[in-house]
């Protein structure tokens, strides 16, 4: 012990003990003054001890550690460690529980006294020395009912059941079936499911299991629960399965059937067999009264094609009258064969029949018995056989081809040796005094010998032979020699070779090379005659020699595959081979003149000798030695299609030195069938050859890995590693260095329109689908008949190749499918092959000399048909060939956005290495939830009044409880919801939700609005499939149910947004704004030269410099920071781009603005001059630019400063505002003095304008291009319309304002939106990937997804419309937040977006709504130019997003306490960001205005006025009126 203090709780002591060397923090309950009791150890992740100096703040309940390592501060008690009641309060009570915590029974959860609302009230709140948790402790009648049997009143007991509050009720909750319940002490009474609302019994069980748990409308919580079942007794077939089962379930013995109610047996004499779990009082009851078979006293035996007749003995069968016939069948290979049998009392005696089998491999086969018996109705019944009773069927001949093993047999078979074969002694038709038996001593044939085994062995000898043939003795000990020539070899220690009558070994003794025959001598069965083999058997003595091997090295680690060459190396049994001392282990039968070893593992530059031993004697050959190990440092690529066959290049050291080299590739299988090496029951393993090329280089090809997956358009990262010998460590090359195999589905090509391609010029384009998919061009190989077409460029859905000059050879390039006498186009692919048709040159054209009025007509003609054409063609065709322009336009410029992205990552790398530090600048926890909840809405209080009336306090605590009363709130909803428009906008609808969220939030209601959400979106759902209307559900955001939902989506992926989501998406705005802001942005229209949105590109090419500007950040100037700027920005745009430089995470709104500071430029030694927008001189017309760094004639590397505001720009020396602080480690940068009031007054400055300009009337300003329209002014309404429209432009508007001509495109703003794209593409497959992880989904989204899913299978929607589902859940996950939070991330961080930044955003926001829907959208004249920007990328999102709803699916069922904690933690996130009264006020002010509409609904229905609902609403207004008399 090192430290030690002491804290009361609730008049408990504890003691705090810090360990000497453990580590640990014991907490300690002291009982007495003699004892005491420890009840937790906390690890504090340290070495060594905790120091003595320990605090407690009592007031917060934190406790702080002092260590040699660190400082921790921690919570006195850790109650929401423990989830269940037992674990809070212990099973043993007073011993084992935390003194801190206690079961906070209608929350589910452990806690403090304190944290439980009204603990003192009944048992809500169980102190840790409880005697008894709260717990379902009976059902009653029973905790089961049959399937049928529904809407049932139960009786639920509850120990420790607290009391509710007035007017709140207790439900029982049967799964999600819910039951109102009314309580009587510890008992609630509750009915059980209508029968549409238990779910099905799964095929092979007998009863479906469903949590029974009880419910609170108080805390919406289910706080506790036991299993319930529904049972079918049908299921059971046979009589003690039924009475057997868990169930009340009896058997009706002539009806053949199990049932729960015997009373529907209605047989005249039935007898009923009463279940072992029914408590009702009847005999005969359980399994053991069941008709059935004994168990059988002996073995039956049956011979084959003999007749046997065969008893066996039964119980408890019905009486002898009931009963016409008993039948004996058994199962043979099969096939039933029956025969009839008779009854004499139990003994039911089989007649005589011969059963046969036809197998000639099985000697003996177990065969099962049956017992039918049939009723006098003839209804057949089997008897149920607990001891399964069978017999063997057997054949002597069987396996027995000689004397000696037939007369060895069991003699209870009856086996005979009679008339040269093995037969049943009945059958046997010589004498007897001609049989042999196992016993009558008589002789068995002479042994024949016929081979043996090996055929040779070494002269010296010592080669255990086995000799072979027939009648070699009944036993070992019958064999009284065996001669290899006139030598014995020797019998002895080799019995357990010897194999009745079969074969005999023996060990040889050496002899000079030489052939001899064997011979044998057995003793007869009389025991006296000696019986001499005959038969032709021969044995070699050789000597086996080396001549030499290969290879001569291998790696230390083995495996190595040597190939030995000789003479006679096949000699002997046991041949082995040794490098030096170690096994050489033979992987393959010893030819004459060939042996196969596989190398020990050695030492690096080991050499040893290669020997070989036969049967032990010894040959040797040459030195081998023991080389360094491969070694693999680089893979690539590491992507492949699933049909495999692309070349990956392997590098590493020693490659050289293994003579195996191969590719491994392991997958977990997806389906039931096997493939090439099974490596676990669900993993497949691929094995592909690799060919060295050298010691440092060696190439694979991935393998065909479609046999073990199941759906063929999702990607599958697998591992794999190599195969080289024996170096175990590359077999799990990849995992060891992180790095995966990437398949990916595999590519699709279109065959040719009409199978024919025609040339127009030298570009030739196939379409397909996953084209790009892993592969580059020059991997692709495409033939045009015999020659190559050079593949360009490839993208998803197409690819490009420039034709061959000279019109290829009829046929493909084998040489076939030459009928059309064209050439076939072919395109390999890796391992597969497609076929694209047939591709026709132009024929040369012969000039004709026409007369000028023939050729004037002629023109007119092709005039005319060439309008006639392009109609035909009509826009779809323009939006393809504007995309191949695309295509094309992006390979073109590969290299460019190479280097651009490459400046990007670089930049980047410092813009975010802060993020994990300082961390991202997110809005607080109000301004995301006012954002979320109240866009463009008025916002409740922050804070309550000071004085707030006593009487609308007391009216709004009552309307607050109305409010949790759920029948109550539903009505609200739901009337409201149905008010027309004109009465209740769809903004007050939306106010209405986001004012009932933040209730909700603020009383810690979540999973109470949770359950209203889900009871309301049910009779949704219910009600528009009656009506088919299911696929505009969740549309829009109209109503208060759908905005409730919203709500309710972006407060539970709050917690996902910060930890996970929040990071890809900062660094996208980041790296769009990085790449906006590169070039010029013109500060009026807010167009730009880098954008992703065509509408806000510049059109003009605007010449522009980057300049580097040197801003020092202290007096002195020794701490500088370098900024990159343009020549062509204003004033302001360099303001702000320094400001972001340095406040780089600060959020925007605690740092300076550039309206609130002055530029000053430093020129040589003592020159200053602060720099404005404004142009001082004269206006020359009606347009005035804006001054730009260039008007200055600023260089690069020039001195720039951050100063203080003037009224007059150079009137005096300005004083710094920015100041270094080295002890500040949040931001280096500390704010002097600004004041925002003045500039903002001065100047007209909009949110998306950074200018300061006077205005003058008459006069427009301009930046980069004069523009009419350039919003300098705030736009009316019909401006806004104008822009909208705008924004939206689609191809065919595009083409007539702009001239948009397909040269154009690439000669102008196309390339520009192009490289923007192909430069931000890597940041937005981040997004998209991370914010559809399936890792990270939150469980409250899992939750809402099964929840659809579970509405469309209960409504049969999937048959008729099988995107449903992902229709609800894209209304709900991109619509309702992602797509908005993408295209506005100020709602998400405090950070400024500016117009032209949040254009390109507003493309990617309307890409992710896209890639959801699951209409075909086809790209035609109307297409937007952004729509066509992503045309080919969207399919690839497509199925990222389908993998992310199946996998969301896939995930474990998310339990109701995984929920409820999530949603807990989604309330304590924005609890008190909000004044509850106001809020209620706020709400009930509108509410209030349709109370009569309310009150109508509430008094219309009979449960409602019981619970006297209307009653209390009129009861808050009678209180608020009764204040205004009052007052």
């Amino acid at each position: 012990m090192s430290s030690i203090i002491t804290t009361t709780e609730m008049n408990h002591t504890i003691a705090i003990i810090g360990t000497n060397s453990s580590g640990e923090l014991l907490k300690v309950h002291i009982q007495s003054n003699t004892s005491a009791r420890l009840y937790e150890r906390v690890d504090l992740d340290i070495t060594g001890p905790v120091l003595k100096d320990v605090k407690i703040n009592d007031a917060t309940r934190e406790v702080y550690i002092l260590t040699e390592q660190k400082f921790l501060k921690m919570r006195v008690e850790s109650c929401g460690q423990y989830t269940t009641c037992e674990t809070c309060i212990g099973t043993d009570a007073e011993m084992d529980g935390d003194p801190y915590c206690g079961w906070c029974t209608l929350q589910r959860q452990c806690t403090l006294y304190s944290e439980c609302k009204m603990p003192d009230v009944s048992t809500r709140w169980l102190a840790y020395n409880t005697a008894q948790c709260i717990e379902i402790t009976n059902v009653d009648p029973y905790n089961n009912l049959p399937i049928t049997v529904t809407e049932q009143q139960i009786t639920v007991s509850v120990e420790q059941l607290p009391d509710l509050l007035t007017n709140m009720t207790y439900e029982c909750w049967f799964g999600s079936y819910v039951s109102q319940a009314t309580k009587t002490n510890e008992d609630l009474r509750c009915v059980s499911p209508p029968g549409n609302r238990i779910p099905p019994i799964q095929q092979g069980d007998d009863a479906v299991m469903v949590t029974l748990s009880i419910h609170s409308s108080e805390t919406s919580v289910s706080f506790v629960d036991t299993s319930f079942y529904f049972y079918e007794c049908s299921t059971h077939t046979s009589c003690v399965s039924c009475v057997g089962s868990r169930w009340a379930c009896d058997w009706c013995v002539f009806e053949n059937r199990c049932t729960h109610v015997s009373s529907t047996c209605a047989g005249d004499n039935e007898i009923i067999i009463t279940g072992q779990n029914n408590p009702a009082l009847s005999s005969p009851k359980g399994p053991g009264f069941c008709p059935q078979l004994l168990a059988q006293n002996t073995k039956v035996l049956l011979p084959n094609g003999i007749e046997r007749s065969l008893q066996v003995m039964t119980t408890n069968l019905p009486d002898q009258t009931q009963i016409t016939s008993f039948e004996c069948s058994f199962d043979i290979e099969g096939v039933s064969q029956s025969t009839t049998a008779q009854r004499n009392n139990d003994t039911i005696m089989c007649d005589m029949k011969a059963y046969t089998y036809t197998s000639t491999d099985e000697a003996e086969l177990i065969v099962k018995l049956t017992i039918e018996w049939t009723d006098t109705s003839n209804n057949p019944h089997i008897l149920d056989d607990l001891f399964n009773n069978n017999a063997t069927l057997y054949k002597c001949g069987a396996l027995k081809p000689d004397c000696s093993r037939c007369v060895t047999a069991r003699p209870e078979l009856e086996c005979v040796w009679c008339n040269a074969m093995c037969e049943l002694r009945e059958s046997c038709t010589t004498a007897e005094g001609e049989w042999v038996t196992h016993n009558n001593n008589a002789n068995c044939p002479d042994p024949i010998l016929q081979g043996v085994y090996p055929l040779s062995g070494p002269i010296e000898g010592n080669t255990i032979v086995s000799v072979i043939g027939t009648d070699i003795g009944r036993g070992f000990h019958t064999v009284l020699n065996v001669m290899i020539g006139d030598q014995e070899c020797h019998l002895d220690g080799l019995e357990t070779y010897y194999e009745t009558g079969h074969s005999v070994s023996c060990l040889t003794q050496s002899r000079v090379e030489s052939v001899v025959p064997i011979s044998l001598t057995v003793r007869g069965g009389d025991g006296t005659t000696l019986q001499e083999s005959t038969g032709n058997a021969s044995f070699e003595y050789r000597v086996p020699s080396i001549t030499s091997f290969s290879p001569r090295f291998g790696p230390a680690a083995g495996g190595t595959r040597i190939t030995i060459n000789g003479m006679a190396l096949n000699t002997g049994r046991n041949i082995q081979a040794f490098i030096g001392d170690k096994a050489c282990i033979i992987t393959s039968p010893v030819t004459e003149t060939e042996a196969v070893c596989s190398s020990s593992e050695g030492s690096v530059a080991q050499t040893e000798v290669l020997k070989m031993s036969f049967d032990g004697a010894g040959k040797t050959s040459e030195v081998y030695t023991f080389s360094d190990n491969p070694v693999i440092t680089e893979v690539s690529p590491t992507r492949s299609i699933y049909a495999g066959g692309r070349e990956m290049v392997v590098n590493g050291t020693h490659l050289d030195t293994a003579q195996m080299a191969s590719l491994v590739v392991t997958v977990a299988s997806q389906i039931t069938k096997r493939s090439v090496r099974s490596e676990g029951p669900n993993n497949i393993e691929f094995v592909e050859k690799c060919v060295v090329q050298s010691s440092e280089f060696m190439r694979c090809f991935t393998p065909n890995i479609t046999s073990a997956i199941s759906s063929s358009l999702s990607q599958l990262n697998v591992t794999f590693g190599f195969i080289m010998d024996g170096v175990s460590d590359l077999l799990t090359w990849s995992e060891d260095n992180n790095v995966d195999l990437e398949f990916f589905p595999d590519p699709e090509y279109d065959e040719f329109k009409n199978d024919l391609f025609e040339k127009n010029g030298e570009l030739m384009t196939i379409m397909g689908e996953r084209i790009n998919n892993a592969i580059t061009e020059s991997e692709i190989i495409v033939h045009v008949g015999t020659m190559r077409c050079d593949v360009t460029f490839i993208e998803e859905t197409a690819l490009g190749c420039i034709l061959p000059e000279e019109l290829p050879p009829a046929g493909d390039f084998n040489g076939q499918d030459t009928k059309r006498g064209l050439p076939v186009v072919r395109v390999i692919h890796s391992n597969l092959e497609f076929r694209i048709g047939y591709t026709k040159y132009p024929v040369a054209l012969v000039p004709i000399v026409l007369p000028s009025i023939s050729g004037v007509i002629v023109v007119c003609i092709l005039i005319v048909a060439l309008c006639f054409l392009a109609q035909l063609y009509g826009s779809r065709r323009e939006a393809r060939l504007i995309q191949d322009d695309m295509v094309t336009l992006e390979v073109d410029l590969s290299d460019e956005i190479k280097q651009a992205f490459a400046e990007l990552q670089t930049d980047l790398t410092d813009l975010t290495s802060d993020l994990h530090g300082i961390g991202m600048p997110f809005v607080s926890h109000r301004e995301y939830a006012s954002n979320m909840l109240f866009i463009g809405q008025e916002r409740p209080d922050t804070q309550d009044k000071e004085y707030p009336d006593e009487n609308v306090q007391k009216a709004m605590m009552k309307f607050s409880r109305l409010l949790s009363n759920k029948a109550f709130l539903i009505v609200l909803i739901q009337t409201l919801d149905a008010e027309n428009p004109s009465k209740l906008p769809v903004r007050q609808k939306q106010l209405i939700a986001s004012l009932l969220t933040v209730v909700m939030i603020l009383e810690n209601k979540m999973t109470y609005l949770t359950d209203i959400i889900i009871t309301l979106m049910t009779e949704l759902i219910h009600t528009a499939a009656d009506n088919s209307r299911t696929r505009q559900l969740f549309l829009r955001n109209e109503s208060i149910l759908e905005k409730l939902l919203s709500n309710w989506v972006a407060l539970c992926l709050y917690d996902q947004l910060q930890s996970h989501t929040a990071y890809p998406l900062f660094v996208l705005f980041r790296a769009i704004k990085h790449r906006t802001e590169s070039g010029p942005v013109d500060v009026f229209t807010g167009r730009s030269r880098y954008s992703l949105n065509f509408e806000k590109m510049l059109e003009e090419d605007i010449e522009f410099n980057t300049l580097n500007l040197i801003v020092p950040i202290d007096e002195e100037g020794n701490v500088i920071k370098e900024v990159k700027v343009l020549d062509v920005d204003t004033i302001s745009q360099v303001k702000e781009k320094i400001l972001d430089a340095i406040y780089c995470s600060t959020p925007y709104s605690t740092r300076p603005c550039a309206s609130q500071v002055d530029l000053e430029w430093h020129h040589g030694t003592s020159g200053r001059l602060v720099l404005t927008d404004m142009d001082l001189r004269p206006p020359t017309d009606r347009w005035r630019r804006i001054n730009m760094l260039k008007e200055f004639h600023v260089g690069d590397n020039d001195q720039m400063k951050i100063v203080e505001k003037q009224d007059i720009a150079n009137a005096t020396l300005s004083k710094p505002v920015l100041q270094f602080s080295q002890g500040n480690e949040d931001s280096a940068y500390a704010n002097v003095g600004v004041d925002d009031m003045a500039s903002r007054k001065r100047y007209s400055y909009r949110r998306d304008t950074i200018v300061e300009v006077e205005p003058i009337k008459g006069i427009k300003d301009w930046h980069l291009v004069q523009d009419e329209d350039n919003g300098y002014d705030d736009e009316d309404e019909e401006g806004k319309k104008k822009r909208s429209r705008d924004c939206c432009s689609g191809l065919r508007s595009v083409t007539f304002r702009n001239k948009i001509t397909r040269r154009k495109i690439k000669e102008i703003s196309f390339p520009r939106l192009m490289s923007t794209k192909g430069v931000i593409q890597k940041y937005v497959d981040d997004m998209f990937n991370t914010i559809l992880s399936v890792e990270s989904a939150p469980k409250a989204i899992k939750y809402l997804f099964d929840f659809f899913d579970s509405q469309a299978i209960r409504h049969e929607l999937e048959e008729s419309d099988p995107e449903i589902t992902h229709i609800w859940k894209s209304n709900i996950l991109p619509l309702r937040f992602w797509s908005n939070a993408i295209k506005h991330p100020d709602y998400i961080f405090d950070i400024r977006t500016g117009r032209s930044v949040g254009a390109s955003m507003d493309v990617i926001g309307q890409l992710f709504h896209d890639v959801h829907d699951t209409k075909t959208h086809k790209l035609g004249q109307e297409s937007s130019v952004n729509k066509l920007l992503y045309g080919r990328e969207k399919q690839k999102y497509q199925h990222v997003v389908e993998d992310f709803y199946n996998g969301v699916r896939d995930l474990p069922q998310v339990t109701t306490q995984e929920l409820n904690k999530e949603l807990y933690k989604a309330s304590e996130n924005f609890t008190g960001l909000f004044s509850k009264l106001d809020t209620l006020e706020r709400l009930w002010y509108i509410v209030s205005k349709h109370t009569p509409t309310i009150l109508d609904v509430l008094e219309s229905e009979q449960e409602y006025e019981e619970a006297h609902l209307g009653y209390l609403l009129e009861e808050v207004q009678v209180t608020l009126s009764s204040g205004d008399e009052a007052l």
